[in-house]
């Protein structure tokens, strides 16, 4: 597991103001690389609304697989309105937000003392980065006196860990996925094909380019000796007798 803190600058005046304009916050992210037999097929974020919109938005597995869940899971409570759970099907939220994570942090109640030192959670076993099966936490940093309240939170990282290593799909969801996968390893072949075809192109051009400038040069060169021979040879005077 690594944890990465992301601490605001404080050593001027201007990026303080600046940073309580735009309601900045020193952040800490827990990154756990889960081992490959240890995750089955899930994507999955929760973040308040905006921030769940731009992860969906930008986050590349988040786009491929996932979609905004508008609806809870029948006669199942939710999570507080102030959050977006954005995963790949209802299956996956509902069995992954439970009623443990909903009274701890998520739920209305609970989310209205807590919910202000939480930024997001996301899961996927389709991470772009060199481990492809992450659980990623992140919160903000409280201040010294409100340090305890963190405690809560950090209790979601083991919590998940053990639930996501012990979960698995039910068999109609896990060939949904297994489709959206094979799909998704197509498109991201043939996105490989033409970028293969696009950079030869692009070496037979720039190659092209540079024996037609060799090609000019010579002929420049070519032209400009015969100038020179012209000028240096010797010069005949015609005589009429």
């Amino acid at each position: 597991m690594l944890a990465t803190m992301e601490l605001l600058s404080r050593h001027d005046l201007i990026s303080r103001a600046l940073h309580l304009v735009l309601s900045k916050k020193d952040t800490i992210t827990f990154e756990v690389v889960m081992n490959e037999d240890a995750m089955d097929h899930v994507v999955l974020a929760l973040a308040r609304k905006k921030t769940a919109k731009m992860m969906h938005k930008e986050e590349r597995d988040l786009q491929r697989f996932a979609s905004p869940v508008v609806a809870p899971p029948a006669g199942r409570k939710w999570v507080a309105d102030e959050l977006m759970v954005v995963a790949e099907s209802k299956e996956v939220a509902g069995d992954l937000i439970t009623d443990v994570v909903l009274d701890q942090v998520f739920g209305d109640k609970a989310f209205e003392k807590f919910g202000k030192w939480f930024v997001s959670l996301h899961f996927s076993d389709q991470s772009p980065g060199s481990h492809k099966k992450i659980l990623m936490f992140k919160f903000v940093l409280p201040d010294a006196k409100n340090i305890s309240d963190m405690s809560r939170l950090v209790t979601l990282v083991p919590y998940y860990i053990d639930l996501i290593g012990r979960y698995k799909l039910s068999s109609h969801a896990r060939s949904k996925t297994e489709a959206a996968r094979a799909k998704a390893a197509q498109e991201a072949y043939k996105e490989l094909q033409n970028a293969r075809q696009e950079a030869m192109q692009k070496k037979k051009a720039e190659k092209k380019k540079l024996m037609e400038e060799v090609e000019a040069l010579r002929k420049k060169e070519d032209k400009e000796r015969a100038r020179q021979l012209k000028k240096a040879g010797p010069k005949l005077k015609m005589l009429r007798r």
